[in-house]
C-alpha cells in the first residue's frame, strides 16, 4: 500500500533587506575605509555601524549619531579624505 506523500505548500514571498545602504551613513563609512576600519577607529562594533545604515525601525535610517561626528572628521583628516558637516548631517548644498 503506497501512501501519498505529496503536500501542497503555499510559498510566501518576503523581501528581506540584506544590503544596508541608508544615507548618509553608508557613503560616509565607505568613504572613510569601510565598516571594519571605521568601527575600529571609533571603538565600536561593526554591528553598530550596520545599524546606522539600516532603515528604521531596526536601524537609524542612515543617521550617524552626532556624538561620533568629531571623531569621524578626525579620521577623515588623517586619511586626507574630504568630509564635511553637511555630509554628516545629510544637508543638501
Amino acid at each position: 500500500m503506497m501512501m501519498n506523500t505529496h503536500h501542497q505548500y503555499e510559498v510566501l514571498k518576503v523581501t528581506i533587506e540584506t544590503i544596508h545602504t541608508q544615507e548618509p551613513a553608508f557613503s560616509v563609512i565607505e568613504k572613510l575605509g569601510g565598516k571594519a576600519y571605521v568601527a575600529d577607529e571609533l571603538g565600536l562594533d561593526k554591528s553598530t555601524l550596520s545599524r546606522w545604515c539600516q532603515s528604521k525601525p531596526s536601524g537609524t535610517g542612515g543617521v550617524i549619531p552626532q556624538k561620533h561626528w568629531g571623531k569621524l572628521l578626525e579620521v577623515a583628516a588623517e586619511r586626507r579624505v574630504r568630509l564635511t558637516l553637511k555630509e554628516l548631517a545629510a544637508i543638501e548644498a
